[in-house]
């Protein structure tokens, strides 16, 4: 049996889609596939659960090279777990057997095998639920986290420290960077703070607010390079974005800061979502939090 995965974006989506290959992989012994973006194959590069990346990039003319690729793989089932318009194209015509994907009020005829989503409190455990037509029937559901296995080492100037990432790709998962200097002057470990291309100016703004120092590099980390910082350190602290869930991935003990219970992070002891009712936390609430996942 020969299955494809597809989740194209966002990076964050696409680590919360990987530990579907894990569990066709381990219950079926199928060949797994995944189709993502360039920048997804990052994140899915090393991954034994996976045989084959396919890649697609932005355009027409990519989206039909990538359904060409698709088509000569000649799979048995393909997963949709994004149903985007690229996604829903791919799938109707890969010429697969079996089509999946959750059922919406509209645009089901791209499928199939349509499955009822069910509220399971993590986003992952939603996603195990579209296995259940391959006859895969999740027991366990914690021990399929996702994992991340492309880690790239750089040097770290501390033995011990905090690793932290204040921004977010949607500025409204943003914390206030003022309330983030604040836990920073208060946090028991020196701070590491990584952030993406682009985000330059949302670190020079926090040094400016904070008043003790923190170090950061001169240039954004890669994505492998970014994991390797956040697996050595003792403890995480992120928004609801792409890097927690890479903490989340690297088993490190995590805390999240939104404004709400979002359902995107497992409900294990090692990650804590701190919020308040609808809005931010203080920085005296992800200051306690932090400090007792740190010496629990």
């Amino acid at each position: 049996m020969k299955v494809l995965i597809i989740q194209i974006r966002q990076l964050g989506d696409v680590l919360l889609s990987s530990p579907l290959a894990k569990a066709v992989k381990e219950e079926t012994g199928a060949e797994v596939h995944f189709l993502t973006s360039l920048a997804g194959k990052e994140i899915l590069k090393g991954n034994p659960f996976i045989d084959k990346v396919i890649t697609v990039k932005e355009g027409a003319v990519a989206e039909i090279k990538a359904l060409a690729a698709v088509r000569r793989e000649r799979y048995d089932w393909v997963i949709d777990a994004q149903r985007t318009g690229r996604s829903k194209r791919i799938t109707l015509l890969s010429g697969a057997p079996k089509r999946v994907a959750f059922k919406r009020e509209r645009e089901n005829f791209y499928y199939n095998v349509l499955v009822k989503w069910k509220n399971l409190g993590y986003t992952v455990w939603e996603r195990l639920e579209l296995l259940k037509p391959l006859g895969i029937e999740v027991s366990k559901r914690e021990n399929y986290l996702p994992s991340f296995y492309n880690y790239q080492e750089v040097k770290v100037p501390f033995k011990e420290f905090i690793s932290i990432v204040p921004t977010a790709r949607k500025r409204e998962k943003m914390w206030n960077l003022k309330e983030f200097a604040r836990l920073i002057e208060e946090l028991p470990l020196p701070v590491y703070a990584l952030y993406a291309p682009g985000e330059e100016k949302f670190i020079k703004e926090l040094k400016e607010e904070c008043k003790v120092s923190f170090y950061y590099p001169e240039k954004p980390h890669r994505i492998g390079e970014s994991a390797f910082v956040i697996k050595e350190s003792s403890l995480f602290i992120g928004l609801n974005s792409f890097a927690s869930h890479l903490a989340v991935a690297s088993r490190k003990k995590t805390v999240v800061v939104d404004r709400k219970s979002s359902g995107w992070f497992p409900k294990v002891p090692w990650v804590r979502e701190v919020y308040g009712e609808n809005a931010f936390p203080s920085s005296k609430d992800v200051l306690r939090e932090a400090v007792n996942l740190l010496e629990g």
